[in-house]
């Protein structure tokens, strides 16, 4: 059964990264593992002071990714932010049936761009924006439809 399970200020739990981490498979070489950690306890501590909401979404009680994102503004205009998107090893890159036919990576974009609809409907809202943690990130962004927004690395979807 797939579920999503939101995490905000009000929601969190004791020790949510230590509860996180250990239900995902993170990558095996040691420094990205650990990179990915570190932003993992980041993005927990981010939710408990109100400035990120956390989306992990999960088939039959295993995490296959998690989502979380903030509010911002890009030159002016106001957006939706990906703060951290992360697909659990064994996931990536796997269409699944169970997700209506499509990777873990697509489902997760789609909810967050469902998400941001249902905001722009009650306030202004223009782009999903994100900065990509590599060279290599950017390029599965840009099969997620992402586009470069300008020279700073930024990336984004319009609504």
């Amino acid at each position: 059964m797939i579920e999503i399970k939101k995490y905000n200020s009000i929601t969190t739990e004791y020790q949510l990264s230590k509860k996180i981490i250990a239900s995902l498979e993170l990558s095996d070489l040691f420094e990205q593992k650990h990179r990915e950690t570190l932003f993992i306890e980041d993005i927990c501590k981010r939710v408990k002071k109100s400035k990120t909401v956390l989306y992990v979404l999960k088939k039959d009680n295993e995490n296959l990714g998690l989502i979380s994102i903030s509010s911002t503004s890009i030159e002016d205009f106001p957006a939706l932010q990906i703060d951290f998107f992360f697909v659990s090893k064994k996931y990536r890159g796997l269409v699944l049936e169970d997700l209506d036919n499509v990777k873990t990576s697509e489902y997760l974009i789609e909810l967050v761009i469902s998400i941001a609809k249902n905001i722009q409907e009650n306030i202004g809202l223009k782009y999903i924006v994100l900065l990509p943690d590599n060279k290599d990130l950017e390029k599965i962004y840009k099969e997620l439809n992402f586009n470069k927004l300008n020279k700073t690395g930024w990336m984004f979807i319009s609504i």
